[in-house]
């Protein structure tokens, strides 16, 4: 286009240039052009620099196009470095063009080394306005990434995210303020996509009926260091973050995964030490936690308050039969001050004797709780813990059980001598009516209205009564011979000391979406969906294994989204859906 304009120019200077023309006749040719300087100025280019010489001045544009204008046809010119070059033409009017003596952007290709699929962006200029930066879709399945920024300090680096693997990536950039728009394109070419980046097939994808963002796979196959990365609604790898060689966080293994801070960054903790971490998009540690006397393992969940409520080992913690105890502690971490607010021992509240759900009281560490998961019910300053091998337990500030939701089969006492059946949980069936049959409350059998969560993972509240896991299914009914899990919800009555089940999806997929250990359920607000994600052994046919991603309508259940991801052994304990770009 800019050539189209500098091959006119051209011909009107070479016809200007006969002998005969007059100054009049030169100049009438350069002032007719205005329309087509105008044109120039709307396709928001500017220029760069100029040079002026006996005879013209040369102006250089951005895109390396330049103009030549005889001075005999300039009254004046005058410049600013922010704002414009202005050309006068004597009483024929003025021309103006947007002029920058510095390249307006600065790109540079995965800044830190730690996210191949990212750059950061420089704005060398320094008005207010905003910034918009679109990622290019690669093919016509793809998808645009546009993300907006306000501008108002030079210092910072905008994250351009969105890349893909082995292409020459085009970036749109954008800036404006009240008086002056700027577009640039850059191509960013990016490395090849690793071996460990496992294969993904996606078999369907209801794009218009999906939850907004990208799906974080906080993976686990690849280990030293583990790699999460996002995934976009075709299947395409488009944010990763690789930790190898890094000097801290190169053995990574962050357990059940990311999640990301309501300040946009991300967070974990780091298995088997005594560190959590929050880190930017682009890997740089903003800060870093000691929990001294306790080792990390499991899950951390930030608070409403912005606390830290933490999974650990607590060292040298001991079982009344004297062996080491693992994973029956829970702490609260103050983030700004690094001080444990509040310690929760399970010894002291939860039966630490029953066995019942593969518990080994003769090993040298006795793993009696195995606690997964973390949650806070912030409607009455509570905590939810999910311990794989005893159930759901709450508990309030004083570690004292609210209730227990689990099959009641062989409860005993917690060791301040308080008999815990009395926090168990009694079923309703769809009328509400309580489920008395002694094999149904043990968890020998299932109810056809009402079954136990088994081994879970992955709870959460909404609206205070609703509660929703990842069910397992392992040993079902103490004898596992069905093979399902459930994305299951139910309602809890604690006033009552009931539980109703009024939701669930998985019995009817079967082996194919079924993962004996760690998995994930979400909520997805925006369009009313449920995500779930078996993590571990399903099977994808064709004698592969690995894990699933499935998003349905909560109301239909209708597919919406669904992704195989084969992979070896623990495919992922978590998956989110969430905004690419943070905030």
């Amino acid at each position: 286009m800019y050539k189209y304009y500098y091959i006119i120019f051209l011909f009107f200077l070479i016809s200007c240039s006969d002998d005969t023309a007059t100054k009049e006749d030169v100049c009438d040719h350069y002032n007719s052009l205005s329309s087509i300087l105008n044109s120039v100025i709307e396709s928001q280019d500017y220029v760069t620099s100029f040079t002026e010489n006996a005879e013209a001045l040369t102006i250089i544009f951005h895109k390396r196009d330049t103009i030549s204008v005889d001075l005999d046809c300039i009254s004046n010119y005058n410049t600013n470095v922010t704002s414009a070059l202005s050309i006068d033409l004597g009483d024929d009017g003025r021309l103006s063009f947007p002029y920058l003596s510095f390249d307006i952007f600065s790109v540079s290709y995965n800044p830190l080394g730690w996210t191949p699929l990212s750059a950061a962006l420089k704005l060398n200029y320094v008005d207010d306005g905003t910034i918009t930066i679109t990622t290019v879709k690669k093919n016509n399945d793809g998808i645009n990434i546009v993300k907006t920024y306000e501008h108002n300090d030079i210092n910072t680096d905008y994250p351009i995210l969105g890349l893909y693997f082995n292409h020459s990536n085009k970036i749109i950039i954008e800036w404006s303020n009240t008086s002056t728009t700027i577009t640039d394109t850059v191509t960013i070419k990016t490395t090849i996509q690793p071996d460990h980046i496992p294969e993904i097939k996606i078999t369907t994808a209801n794009i218009q009926a999906m939850e907004s963002g990208m799906t974080l796979i906080s993976y686990r196959a690849k280990e030293n260091p583990s790699v999460p990365f996002m995934i976009d609604q075709t299947g395409e790898v488009r944010y990763i973050l690789d930790y190898t060689g890094h000097p801290d966080l190169k053995y990574l293994n962050y357990d059940v995964g990311m999640e990301r801070l309501r300040n946009g960054n991300f967070y974990f903790g780091h298995w088997p030490t005594n560190k959590l971490y929050e880190v930017d998009i682009f890997g740089h540690i903003a800060n870093k936690w000691a929990l001294n006397g306790y080792t990390f393992h499991h899950n951390v969940q930030e608070k409403e308050n912005g606390n830290l409520l933490v999974t650990v080992n607590k060292n040298g913690s001991t079982h009344l039969s004297g062996a080491l105890t693992l994973e029956d502690h829970i702490v609260e971490l103050n983030r700004t001050s690094g001080i444990v607010a509040n310690i929760w021992d399970l010894r002291e509240s939860l039966d630490e004797n029953r066995s019942v759900q593969s518990v080994n009281l003769n090993a040298e560490y006795i793993d009696w709780a195995h606690v997964n998961a973390v949650i806070e019910d912030p409607s009455d300053n509570t905590i939810i813990i999910s311990c794989r091998k005893q159930g759901l337990v709450k508990l309030n500030a004083q570690n004292e059980v609210q209730w227990i939701m689990n099959n009641h089969f062989q409860w005993g006492e917690n060791r301040k001598g308080e008999n815990l059946n009395q926090f168990l949980l009694t079923p309703l069936d769809n009328s509400g009516n309580k489920i008395t049959d002694p094999d149904i409350l043990n968890g020998l059998k299932s109810h056809d209205d009402f079954e136990w969560n088994w081994f879970q993972h992955a709870p959460f509240v909404l609206e205070g009564d609703r509660l929703f896991c990842f069910d397992n299914g392992d040993r079902r009914n103490y004898n596992g011979m069905e093979k399902y899990s459930r994305a299951v919800e139910y309602i809890i009555d604690q006033e009552n000391m009931t539980v109703q089940q009024v939701w669930s999806y998985g019995k009817e997929r079967g082996r194919e979406t079924y993962s004996n250990i760690v998995s994930d359920v979400d909520y997805l607000p925006e369009q009313n969906n449920i995500l779930f994600a078996p993590g571990s052994g399903t099977d994808n046919g064709s004698g592969k294994l690995g894990g699933k991603i499935v998003e349905l309508d909560y109301d239909s259940k209708e597919v919406v989204f669904e992704v195989s991801i084969t992979a070896p052994h623990i495919v992922w304990h978590r998956v989110e859906r969430m905004p690419l770009y943070p905030n």
